[in-house]
């Protein structure tokens, strides 16, 4: 049996944009990336053991504010897509790092370092 050893990100939402960007980001990384478009519950996203969870916006966040709750308990810090106007407020709903616009690789590196290197308490 081949398992893939490679630590995976979990991405929020269903930008295909977005998704291939942090896709390419996080192959380059060293990463697997999953979408979660299809609304996976606290129980599932656990199975997935994610190294880091990416929200792509501070409203999206907001809006999943329940399952953000949930998630707490995980270990996987998380990672949101924010305006340097919008990193207070992203950090009040629950986000450990900001990925500042325009996400660029350089930043997204800096946040993945920064996520990964500290575990969430």
């Amino acid at each position: 049996m081949i398992s893939n050893p490679q630590p995976v990100i979990l991405l929020f939402g269903n930008d295909t944009t977005l998704s291939y960007l942090f896709g390419r980001f996080a192959e380059r990384s060293g990463y697997r990336l999953i979408v979660n478009s299809e609304n996976l519950s606290s129980g599932e996203i656990e199975a997935v053991n994610p190294a880091t969870i990416i929200f792509p916006s501070t409203e999206l966040l907001e809006k999943t504010q329940a399952l953000v709750m949930e998630l707490v308990r995980l270990e996987a810090p998380i990672i949101v897509c924010s305006s340097v106007a919008d990193e207070a407020r992203a950090r009040e709903l629950g986000a450990d790092f900001c990925l500042l616009h325009p996400i660029t690789y350089d930043g997204f590196q800096d946040a993945l370092a920064s996520a990964t290197a500290t575990k969430r308490t």
